[in-house]
C-alpha cells in the first residue's frame, strides 16, 4: 500500500509531518481493510492514533547510516553536493563538510541512487538497513559509526501496527517482549537494595529512575543503557504520572529490558497501581522486585522497633494526607478501621481470628488472603471472605500471612500477561545452566521452580588439562560448563592462559566464556549447538597432522569422539568434569518441566516415579534428551526448541503456549 509519502515526491521530508509514511496504512488498519501493517519503525509517529497498537519484531538491522558516492566513484569531492532526508543528516554533513551543498532528495532507495548516479548529487546519506534489505550493501561507501551520528531508536527495525485490543496480535506480541521490572531501589545507601534489583539493572536496556533512589545505583546499568529520570520532587515532577505510564508501555512494546526503579518498596507510597494499569490495558507483562522500605530503615536499623515481645505486638503505616493535598487530614473512626490489616504466624489459627474480626462487627464479606511462601518458588496466594477463607486454605508446612480489609481482594492480584502467562516450569537440568533457565522463563512471564538435578564436579586433576592444551595444536570445548571450569582452574593455578592452542567450541554460549577473559575461539558452531554443529564448523580447520585435546564430561563421548579421531593425527580425550545426581523429597507444584541432558532425565526419575510428570508439559533441550524421554513415556508429545540451548526450548514452551491460546480464541 501507497502512503502521502510515497506519493507527494516533492516535499522536503524535514518539512513533514510524523505520520508521512504511515497515515493510509493507519487508516486502512482502522476501517479493517487491512489487519496489521508492516513499517520501518523509524517511520511510525511519536504517538499511534489511541485506538491503535504496535509490537516490535525482533530481527535486527544494521542501525548505522551511511555515505553512497555515484557508481565508480571512490574519492568524496571538495565541495559535494549532499543528497539529505533529515534535519539530523544534514547538521552531520555540514559539521564533516562545511563546503557541501545540502539537497534535499526523496524516492525509494532504487530511485535516489539512480538520481545518483545520474550526477544529480555527489553524495547520498541513508540508513544501511534499508540497503542491506533489498540487497545492495555493496553500494555502501562507508559506515558512519553511532557515536558520530546517532540514528532514530527505531532504525534497523521493524514495527507491525495493528488494532488496538485484537487479541491475535496482543498473543503473538507476548513472544517478542520482556516484563517490565518495577524494583525496589531501596533507601539510604546501595546497601540496602536486593540482590535482584541489581540482577534487573546489570541486564536492562533501559531504566527509568525517580529521584530518591540511592547514589550508586545507575552506575550498576550495562553501557549504553538509556537512564530516564522520571523523580517527582516537591514543586516539580519530571513528567507527569501518564507520561511515566506511556513511556513504560511504549518501551516494553520495543522488545526492550526495561526496569522501573523505584525508592524503597514500589507497593508503599510507590504508585505502583497507577503504573501498572496501562501496561494492564495493552495486555503487556510485568513482575514486581519488592525492596526495603524508609519503614524498615527508621525502625529496623535504629533500634526504634515496631514489634517488641511484651511490648508491641503490631503496627499500623499511613499517610496523613489525601493524595494530591498538602493538608494534614486526620482518620476517621470508620476508616481507621478499615485499614488493611496484616497477620503474622496467623494461619494455624486462622479460624480464630476471623471469628475475632467477626466479633469486632467486621462484615462476612470482607475480603481476605492468605499468601504462602511469598516471592518463593512455591508462593500460593488464596483469596476469599471473612466468611469463607478458613474452608479454602489447606493445611501447610509453607510460612504464611493473612491480609483483611478491601486491599485483600483478590481482583488485585497482578495478572501475567507474558506468553508462559504465569505457568510455573520446573527447572530439571543442570545446576550450571540454573541461571540461564530462570531468565529465560521470567522473560516470558512464567514462574521458575528451580530444583538442578545434576550437580557437575570438576575433577581432582582438572588443572592437568591446561598442561595437556598447551602442548597441543587444538582444545576442544563443547559447553559452558567445560570452560568455566577449566578456566577456575586456570585461575587458581595461576595458569597464563595466552598459551592456549587454538580453540574450538560448540556454540556462543560457551565462546562467550571465554570471550569474558580475553580468549577468542577460532571455530565456533553458528548453529545445531552440539557434535554434528561442531563438526561442520571445523570441516578443513584440522588437518592430520593436528594433535587435538578434547574436554568432556565422564558421560560425553560418542560420534564426536570418533569423527576427530579421523581427522587428526592424536585426539586426547580428557574427563574434566563428573555428573553427580541431586536427591529431593519433594517436588514443589508445577506445570511443565525442562530436561537439559539424558543424565537429568535419569536423575529425575532416580527420584521420583513416572506418575509425576502425568498432564505436565515436558521440554527437552535436544534430540539424545527427547529420544530418551519416549522411550521411557510413550506416546507422551515432547517439546523441542530449535537449537540446543535453554533459551531455544523455553521459547518452545512459549509458542506452545500461544499457539494454545490462538486456538482457544479462534474456537470462542
Amino acid at each position: 500500500m501507497s502512503s502521502p509519502g510515497d506519493r507527494d515526491k516533492a516535499t522536503d521530508l524535514r518539512l513533514t509531518p510524523g505520520d508521512f509514511f504511515t497515515r493510509d496504512l493507519d487508516e486502512a488498519v482502522l476501517e479493517g481493510r487491512i489487519d496489521c501493517a508492516v513499517h520501518s519503525a523509524k517511520d511510525l509517529p511519536d504517538e499511534l492514533p489511541a485506538e491503535m497498537d504496535l509490537l516490535y519484531l525482533p530481527w535486527t538491522e544494521d542501525p548505522r547510516d551511511v555515505l553512497i558516492l555515484p557508481q565508480g566513484v571512490s574519492v568524496i569531492p571538495d565541495a559535494p553536493r549532499i543528497g539529505v532526508s533529515s534535519s539530523r543528516r544534514e547538521d552531520y554533513c555540514r559539521k564533516r563538510f562545511p563546503d557541501a551543498v545540502m539537497l534535499s532528495i526523496r524516492g525509494n532507495i532504487d530511485q535516489r541512487i539512480r538520481q545518483l548516479d545520474n550526477g544529480d548529487y555527489d553524495l547520498l546519506i541513508m540508513a544501511a538497513a534499508g540497503l542491506n534489505r533489498i540487497g545492495m550493501a555493496y553500494r555502501i561507501s562507508e559506515y558512519i559509526p553511532l557515536h558520530e551520528l546517532t540514528t532514530p531508536p527505531g532504525q534497523g527495525l521493524l514495527a507491525v501496527t495493528f488494532r488496538k485490543g485484537d487479541v491475535r496480535f496482543n498473543q503473538l506480541r507476548k513472544l517478542f517482549v520482556k516484563p517490565v521490572i518495577f524494583a525496589g531501589a531501596g533507601t539510604g545507601t546501595i546497601d540496602n537494595v536486593t540482590l535482584g534489583t541489581v540482577e534487573a539493572l546489570k541486564h536492562c536496556d533501559i531504566c527509568f529512575y525517580d529521584a530518591i533512589c540511592p547514589a550508586g545505583l545507575l552506575e550498576l546499568l550495562p553501557e549504553g543503557a538509556e537512564k530516564v529520570d522520571v523523580g517527582k520532587r516537591k514543586g516539580h515532577h519530571a513528567f507527569s504520572q501518564s507520561e511515566i505510564s506511556r513511556k513504560l508501555v511504549d518501551a516494553a512494546r520495543r522488545g526492550l529490558n526495561t526496569v522501573r526503579l523505584k525508592g524503597g518498596d514500589p507497593g508503599i507510597f510507590g504508585r505502583l497501581a497507577e503504573e501498572t494499569e496501562l501496561l494492564d490495558e495493552y495486555e503487556l507483562p510485568y513482575r514486581v522486585l519488592p525492596g526495603v522500605s524508609s519503614l524498615n530503615a527508621a525502625t529496623t536499623a535504629s533500634g526504634l522497633l515496631l514489634t517488641r515481645r511484651g511490648l508491641s505486638r503490631g503496627f499500623t503505616a499511613a499517610a496523613p494526607r489525601r493524595s494530591g493535598s498538602d493538608k494534614i487530614e486526620w482518620f476517621s473512626a470508620a476508616e481507621e478501621k478499615a485499614l488493611p490489616k496484616v497477620f503474622f504466624m496467623a494461619v494455624s489459627g486462622l479460624s480464630e481470628v476471623m471469628e475475632e474480626l467477626e466479633a469486632e462487627e467486621y462484615s462476612a464479606s470482607l475480603p481476605v488472603s492468605v499468601v504462602f511462601d511469598a516471592c518463593g518458588d512455591e508462593e500460593l496466594i488464596i483469596s476469599g471472605t471473612l466468611a469463607d477463607i478458613a474452608a479454602k486454605v489447606p493445611d501447610s508446612v509453607l510460612p504464611g500471612i493473612v491480609i483483611a480489609g478491601v486491599a485483600a481482594d483478590g481482583r488485585f492480584l497482578f495478572p501475567k500477561h507474558g506468553a508462559l502467562g504465569g505457568m510455573r516450569v520446573l527447572f530439571a537440568g543442570s545446576a550450571a545452566l540454573s541461571e540461564k533457565a530462570k531468565t529465560a522463563i521470567l522473560n516470558f512471564d512464567g514462574h521458575p521452580v528451580l530444583r538442578p538435578l545434576i550437580e557437575l564436579v570438576p575433577a581432582a586433576n582438572a588443572p592437568e588439562a591446561l598442561t595437556k592444551a598447551a602442548g597441543a595444536d587444538w582444545l576442544i570445548v563443547t559447553s559452558p560448563s567445560a570452560a568455566q571450569i577449566l578456566l577456575d582452574a586456570a585461575l587458581r593455578v595461576k595458569f597464563d592462559l595466552r598459551q592456549l592452542p587454538s580453540l574450538a567450541v560448540c556454540g556462543p554460549g560457551t565462546a562467550e566464556k571465554f570471550i569474558a577473559h580475553g580468549i577468542h575461539p577460532e571455530v565456533c558452531a553458528s548453529e545445531n549447538f552440539g557434535t554434528q554443529g561442531l563438526l561442520d564448523a571445523l570441516h578443513g580447520k584440522i588437518v592430520p597432522k593436528h594433535t587435538v585435546l578434547r574436554l568432556r564430561s565422564d558421560l560425553a563421548g560418542g560420534k564426536l569422539d570418533i569423527e576427530l579421531r579421523k581427522l587428526a593425527a592424536a585426539v586426547t580425550d580428557f574427563v574434566l568434569y563428573a555428573n553427580r545426581p541431586v536427591h529431593y523429597d519433594r517436588l514443589p507444584q508445577f506445570d511443565a518441566v525442562l530436561f537439559t541432558s539424558i543424565s537429568s532425565v535419569t536423575a529425575f526419575f532416580e527420584n521420583f516415579p513416572p506418575s509425576m510428570l502425568e498432564n505436565k508439559i515436558i521440554c527437552a533441550i535436544g534430540n539424545p534428551t527427547a529420544s530418551r524421554l519416549k522411550e521411557l513415556l510413550r506416546g507422551v508429545e515432547i517439546v523441542q526448541g530449535t537449537e540446543a540451548t535453554v533459551e531455544s526450548m523455553v521459547y518452545a514452551l512459549a509458542v506452545k503456549q500461544i499457539s494454545s491460546k490462538l486456538r482457544e480464541q479462534k474456537s470462542e
